[in-house]
């Protein structure tokens, strides 16, 4: 098992795109096709699906995914939290692309305007990933509630959102999810026993980060 902090797993990105050589974009790409796949050999492809997306990287992830299920002909509804600033940029690019599909987007900018979740849906956490440093708030804290008490099924994008990726979350608010896809290795926060309730089913997508990286450590 290989088991990385996050620092090192940026580490892991940075390294494949320098030198396989590949872009961001394509590699993002990459972890939402493993994501489809994955969602495809387990039966989920006749559900609808709500996708939670913040506006980063785990974000940009969340949108490629929503590409790729409206393409395939699932009914995809996204939920965009809005904070009055520009995404990352491989985030804006799959915006752009999402919206030539026929996915239905929404941005909430306040806990008032967070959606009532259609009871079907398989719930998709693609807010916040490996980068988190303190605890959530406000409209970020009012939407992972919304989810939890929301009864569907989550899985989870890299990691639950809310959860360090290194230690123990135990006073944060953060995801419980079904499922956790995460990327090419296992994170600290999967053996943490506070974190348990929120991980779920942790299961390990290989997106093909080259292995030559891991004999520098």
């Amino acid at each position: 098992m290989i088991l990385l902090d996050a620092s090192q797993i940026r580490a892991w990105d940075a390294y494949t795109i320098k030198n396989e050589p590949i872009s961001s974009f394509d590699l993002m790409e990459r972890a939402a096709l493993a994501c489809f796949n994955w969602l495809s050999e387990n039966g989920y492809l006749e559900n609808s699906f709500s996708i939670f997306c913040g506006k980063g990287n785990n974000g940009g992830d969340g949108l490629a995914l929503a590409r790729m299920l409206s393409l395939n002909g699932s009914s995809v509804t996204v939920y965009i939290l809005e904070f009055g600033k520009l995404g990352t940029p491989d985030f804006q690019r799959n915006l752009q692309l999402l919206h030539e599909t026929a996915a239905d987007i929404h941005f909430i900018s306040e806990p008032e305007r967070l959606p009532a979740i259609e009871k079907s849906a398989i719930v998709i956490d693609a807010l916040i990933g490996t980068g988190l440093n303190k605890p959530l708030e406000g409209l970020w804290q009012s939407t992972v509630q919304l989810l939890n008490q929301s009864g569907n099924e989550i899985i989870s994008i890299d990691i639950p959102s809310g959860m360090y990726a290194d230690e123990s979350s135990v006073d944060n608010s953060f995801i419980r999810a079904s499922h956790t896809l995460s990327f090419q290795c296992y994170k600290m926060a999967f053996l943490v026993a506070e974190n348990e309730a929120g991980i779920g089913q942790v299961h390990i997508l290989d997106i093909g980060l080259d292995r030559k990286f891991l004999s520098s450590l």
